[in-house]
């Protein structure tokens, strides 16, 4: 009887809910739901939108879009994401320059970074050539950004000083061949493209174009005063402006 007695004892202890441990259990489940909603509520990267704008991953097996600019050939591969802790985004983009055939094709690398919020914090390309490597300095935002227009201001001024810094260190190297000559500003244009993808920017804002404007109303076309008229009618003479019957 004791044997029996202490297993119902055991068995009653052992199926008690601790207060305590139930408080722990609810403490870990929110806390597991708030980092999730909060890596949900960070940056996405739009693969698809991405490709339509680069004119559709059809190169490689799905795997890359090929395209041309200022009579080159290029080509662009789908960019790597990684998920940062802080909930941001590391975007890093491989572009080729395709020489043909018989030459070796020249490489790029773009890298940009994005904060939990969506706003840019750092972009970094890099260009390699037979023998030749040319990396810019990692451009970075300075104040956070706050209102969109603010926003597409800086996200601007990024593409653009990553732009001239990659272009007056390929003007040291004496590089004549065209195709090489337009590859910082390919970069330029997938950077534009990233932040096109990820909301960063509208496609007024890549285009350049201002939004169309409404079309001025015609004024409206009042009837012809005829100054004979009034003559007409004392002489019984017709105008010599009015149809004849």
């Amino acid at each position: 009887m004791n044997k029996f007695a202490s297993a119902r004892v055991c068995g009653k202890q052992f199926g008690k809910t601790d207060p305590l441990s139930q408080m722990k259990t609810i403490t870990f489940l929110l806390t597991l739901l708030v980092s999730l909603s909060s890596a949900w509520a960070g940056p996405i990267l739009n693969l698809d939108r991405l490709g339509e704008q680069l004119g559709g991953w059809e190169a490689k097996g799905n795997r890359a879009a090929d395209y041309e600019r200022s009579g080159s050939k290029y080509r662009s591969w789908k960019p790597e994401v990684t998920p940062m802790l802080d909930g941001g985004l590391f975007i890093s983009m491989r572009i080729d320059h395709l020489r043909g055939l018989f030459a070796s094709d020249d490489h790029a690398s773009l890298q940009v970074t994005l904060d939990s919020k969506g706003n840019i914090v750092s972009a970094q390309s890099s260009m390699a050539f037979q023998g030749q490597k040319i990396t810019s300095d990692a451009i970075r935002l300075g104040a956070d950004a706050g209102t969109e227009v603010m926003g597409v201001q800086q996200v601007a001024k990024v593409g653009t000083d990553l732009l001239a810094d990659l272009s007056s260190k390929l003007l040291r190297e004496n590089v004549a061949e065209p195709g090489r000559v337009t590859f910082p500003a390919v970069i330029h244009h997938n950077y534009n493209l990233l932040c096109l993808a990820t909301g960063l920017i509208g496609e007024q804002h890549l285009s350049g174009e201002a939004p169309p404007k409404a079309k001025a109303a015609k004024p409206e076309q009042k009837p012809l005063k005829v100054e004979g008229d009034k003559d007409a009618k004392k002489t019984g003479q017709k105008s010599s402006l009015s149809t004849a019957s």
